[in-house]
């Protein structure tokens, strides 16, 4: 049964292999004739400076969504701003997650190990790409090129799903497999779209991008991964193409969503942009940036100008998905300037991520014009379980600590926020936790201590630079929710100071969170 999956494996990565060169070869081929037909020189623009620009799912779901980004990158790569653009993407999606390409590949293959009836995911993969191919691609030369490619990389997809069916089990590496073939898809997809509007492209697949596994939880993985991205990429740069940029890349331990999570995109293109030493990360969202607060949910809400790497990063972390966590990381480490778009609205504002290189706290506090605390923003979550934790009394402060932090990772159980006393401890649970995981914790705890947990509670979070040392906010923060009637359960602040959360019972979510948007930012 192993040979059998070592084969199966080894025979996908050969076809999937062929499928992106033949793909690769036709672009080089194509877009080599219209530089020679056009005049073009493919050397003439070395000098100019790389702009990476990252494309969500939803930003290419339809063919007209995927027209706009087309002339996006065509925009950047014109007159006057004259840039080499390198497009890296995510595999197709639409608003609801579950009829996006990585969520039927998924299906596919958790209904191959059932044995059941994958190809209906499958068949609904290929109608979307179809449907972009016969509406964007005029040539039939370029048309037949792609949907030969689509249909390979299926093809290829669904023999895997057949052998799943007989080895019954999805495996971390499986898993890898199946779900890279959206980001090729897509990356072939746009490729053949930029050719069609005049533009010399090619897709550039970093599924194999690193013949030996690499950690991404190990110091320095990423020099590792910028290398293998810079040997794929500049090629194509020193030839005047655009690459496009599958957001996955493949062989790493434990799998790419145990390694890195399921923006794993994010990640990618600020890896591309410091291989390249790119100029600017531009990342493409369905919203014009980031808010005051939730927009859908205050209507008084303000689009933030500029934020700063751990504004960003807290941000994230607590309900406003600015971009994964470890992109700002990397954008730090090789100084590259991150900005937030609208893909509908290509000529907002947007807001810009940036580094004290670029500008000095005092000058954003001074242009951002903060609210009241230095307050910039207020995000929140829900679903939160809250687990409480109390001492037997037969263990040390320090001893009850350290079991219980140490049994929250045997069962891989991540935690937002603490709060704890020398006896006793509250942890507010991600809310993707699963319940069985969450379940396993609380039976092993029962050795240290009496432990409870409490369900739908919510995490609501002032996050701002301007906050630190600003006495009498959390007391502000108590008394605005005081007003409202609704009682606390945790409170913590980080030791940044730019973040004071509390926990809150999820039915008063919504109304803690205009309460504050309201005494705090307008």
């Amino acid at each position: 049964m192993m040979l059998l999956k070592l084969n199966r494996a080894t025979q996908y990565h050969q076809q999937k292999q062929l499928a992106i060169r033949s793909l690769s070869i036709a672009s080089s081929s194509t877009t080599t004739s219209a530089s020679v037909s056009n005049g073009n020189s493919n050397e003439s623009n070395n000098d100019a400076p790389i702009v990476v620009q990252k494309y969500g799912g939803t930003s290419l779901g339809t063919a007209e969504r995927l027209r706009k980004v087309a002339n996006i990158i065509k925009k950047f790569s014109d007159k006057p701003n004259n840039k080499r653009v390198v497009a890296v993407v995510s595999a197709l999606s639409t608003e609801t997650k579950a009829e996006g390409t990585t969520s039927r590949l998924l299906a596919a293959a958790d209904a191959a190990v059932k044995r059941g009836d994958y190809h209906s995911y499958l068949d609904k993969i290929e109608d979307t790409h179809l449907d972009v191919v016969y509406t964007l691609l005029k040539s039939k030369e370029r048309r037949e090129e792609i949907r030969n490619f689509i249909s390979s990389e299926l093809h290829i997809v669904r023999e895997f799903c057949s052998a799943l069916g007989i080895i019954r089990e999805l495996s971390p590496r499986s898993h890898d497999l199946i779900i890279g073939c959206g980001e090729r898809l897509s990356a072939g997809l746009v490729s053949g779209v930029l050719r069609e509007e005049g533009l010399q492209s090619a897709p550039v697949d970093l599924s194999n991008a690193f013949p030996n596994e690499i950690d991404t939880l190990k110091k320095g993985y990423q020099l590792i991964a910028k290398a293998a991205i810079r040997e794929k990429v500049e090629p194509l740069l020193k030839k005047g193409m655009i690459p496009v940029v599958t957001g996955y890349f493949g062989n790493v331990k434990g799998g790419m969503i145990h390694g890195v999570g399921r923006g794993y995109t994010d990640l990618t293109s600020a890896l591309t942009a410091g291989a390249l030493g790119a100029s600017q990360l531009q990342v493409w969202k369905e919203s014009d940036g980031v808010f005051t607060g939730n927009p859908t949910k205050i209507a008084t809400a303000k689009l933030i100008s500029h934020v700063t790497p751990q504004e960003a990063s807290e941000l994230t972390y607590f309900g406003n998905e600015v971009l994964h966590p470890a992109t700002m990381e990397r954008a730090i480490e090789d100084h590259v300037p991150i900005a937030i778009l609208n893909t509908f609205k290509p000529d907002g504002a947007g807001t810009s991520i940036i580094s004290s290189d670029h500008m000095t706290e005092e000058e954003l506090l001074k242009q951002r014009k903060s609210g009241a605390f230095g307050v910039a923003a207020v995000c929140s979550k829900k679903n939160i379980p809250v687990l409480s934790l109390r001492s037997n009394r037969a263990l040390q402060s320090t001893e009850f600590y350290a079991k219980a932090f140490e049994l929250l990772a045997k069962h891989d159980v991540r935690v937002d926020l603490v709060s704890s006393s020398a006896v006793e401890m509250s942890l507010a649970v991600f809310e993707s936790v699963p319940a069985s995981r969450i379940a396993a914790l609380m039976s092993d705890l029962e050795e240290i201590g009496t432990a409870t947990i409490r369900e739908n509670k919510a995490i609501v979070s002032c996050i701002g630079a301007g906050m630190k040392h600003q006495i009498g906010l959390a007391s502000k923060i108590f008394q605005v929710l005081a007003a409202e009637g609704i009682s606390l359960e945790m409170i913590a602040q980080g030791a940044s100071e730019i973040n004071v959360s509390v926990v809150i019972s999820q039915e008063d979510m919504d109304k803690a969170i205009k309460a504050i948007h309201r005494a705090f930012l307008e």
